[in-house]
C-alpha cells in the first residue's frame, strides 16, 4: 500500500505541532467526532495538561493506526472550521499530494412534526442555603426563544426542590411525545449531580433515566446541563460562582466534580458547561457562557442545515476563547446513531 499519508504527516509533524498546538482541545474534538480515535484515547489525550505534548501524542497514535487513518486525518484538516481557526494549514505542503477523499453516508434523525416535541427547561434561580444564581433568567429566556423558534413547545419550571425535579422529570418521560425531547437544567452543581432549590440532589441519570421508554425510542434526546463539575478557579473576571460553599466572588460557577457518563441507552446527547473539576462562569447581568453561546450559534447555524454535533464544536470554540485568566472548555458526549439537523419553523 502506499504511505503518501503516514509519510506526509511524518515530514510536516513540526508544523503540525506549532500549528495544532494551540487549538489542541478543538482539534481533539473534531478528531474524536470523526472517530479516528475511540472514547478512552480521547479522554487520555484530554487529560495531558500540556497542548504541545497532546498533539504529539496525538499524532504519534494517528499514525500508529496506519495509513487509512492517516489520510482520513488529513481530509479531516481540510474542514472549514479547521482551517478557519488554524489559517496556516491552507495552501500547505501537507495538502500538496492529492489525496483519496472517503465519502461516509451518514443518515439523518426525521424531524418532521411540528411541533418538534418538548423542550423543558429547569432554571432553578433562588435557594434555601445558596446564592442566587443571578443572571440565570437572562439563559431561560434565551432558550426559550431559541427553542420554540426551533419548532418545540417549550416548558419552563422554575426554583424546584430535588423531589419536584425528579416527580416532573418523571411524568413528564410518561407522556413525553414528538420526533426529539430537550432538557436544560440550570442550577448549582456538585460532584453527586445538580442541586434543587432546597440543596438536595438530582444525580444525571435521574435527569435522564424517565426517558429511556419506549416513548422516545430512536428518537434524538438532548440534554444541556449548566452546572459547575469542581472548585478549579481563576479570579478574574466579574462573575459568580455556582458553588454552594463560595460567597459572592467575582465568579460565579456551576458545580463540583459532576461526572456525568453516557449510558448504554442509545440516541442520547448531553453537553456540560465545563470540563471536569472546573467551574462553569455566568455573568450575572448577561448569563452564562455556555447557554448564550449555545443559543447564538444555533440561531446562527440551524438556518444553514448544520448538525447539532458540529454546531456544538462552535460552541465548545467560542466558549473556550472567551475570558482572559478566566477560562472554560464545555464537553459533550454522545451515543447518537444518526446527524441531528433542526430547521427554524415559522410561525
Amino acid at each position: 500500500m502506499d504511505k503518501k499519508s503516514l509519510k506526509r504527516i511524518v515530514n510536516c509533524k513540526v508544523f503540525l505541532i506549532e500549528t495544532l498546538s494551540e487549538e489542541a482541545e478543538f482539534i481533539l474534538q473534531h478528531v474524536h467526532q470523526a472517530n479516528l480515535i475511540t472514547l478512552r484515547e480521547y479522554k487520555n489525550l484530554t487529560d495531558i495538561s500540556e497542548r504541545e505534548k497532546r498533539v504529539i501524542n496525538l499524532l504519534d497514535k494517528l499514525m500508529g493506526k496506519g495509513e487509512e487513518t492517516c489520510r482520513n486525518f488529513i481530509d479531516l484538516l481540510r474542514n472549514d472550521s479547521i482551517l478557519e481557526i488554524c489559517p496556516t494549514l491552507k495552501d500547505h505542503a501537507i495538502f500538496d499530494a492529492p489525496v483519496q477523499v472517503t465519502s461516509i453516508q451518514v443518515s439523518e434523525y426525521k424531524i418532521s412534526r411540528i411541533p418538534r416535541g418538548i423542550c423543558v427547561i429547569i432554571n432553578n434561580v433562588h435557594f434555601t442555603t445558596m446564592m442566587e444564581r443571578s443572571g440565570s433568567d437572562e439563559d431561560q429566556k434565551y432558550l426559550d426563544k431559541v427553542f420554540h423558534w426551533l419548532g418545540f413547545d417549550v416548558v419552563v419550571h422554575r426554583n424546584k426542590t430535588a423531589d419536584e425535579m425528579k416527580n416532573l422529570l418523571t411524568d413528564l418521560g410518561k407522556t413525553v411525545d414528538g420526533d426529539c425531547f430537550v432538557c436544560c437544567v440550570l442550577s448549582h452543581g456538585k460532584k453527586e449531580g445538580v442541586f434543587g432549590a432546597d440543596g438536595d440532589v438530582v444525580s444525571v441519570d435521574e435527569i435522564r433515566e424517565p426517558f429511556t421508554g419506549q416513548r422516545l425510542a430512536g428518537k434524538p434526546k438532548l440534554f444541556f446541563i449548566q452546572a459547575c463539575r469542581g472548585r478549579k478557579n481563576q479570579l478574574r473576571v466579574k462573575v459568580q460562582a455556582d458553588s454552594p460553599e463560595d460567597g459572592e466572588s467575582e465568579m460565579e460557577v456551576d458545580g463540583d466534580d459532576f461526572e456525568i457518563t453516557i449510558p448504554a441507552d442509545t440516541d442520547f446527547l448531553i453537553a456540560r458547561s465545563t470540563t471536569d473539576g472546573h467551574y462553569s462562569y455566568r455573568k450575572p447581568e448577561e448569563g452564562s457562557w455556555f447557554i448564550q453561546s449555545l443559543c447564538r450559534n444555533l440561531e446562527k447555524h440551524c438556518p444553514l442545515g448544520t448538525d447539532i454535533q458540529t454546531i456544538l464544536l462552535c460552541v465548545n470554540n467560542d466558549v473556550s476563547s472567551q475570558g482572559i485568566n478566566s477560562k472554560q472548555m464545555p464537553v459533550h458526549e454522545v451515543a447518537m446513531r444518526k446527524k441531528l439537523i433542526l430547521q427554524p419553523v415559522n410561525h
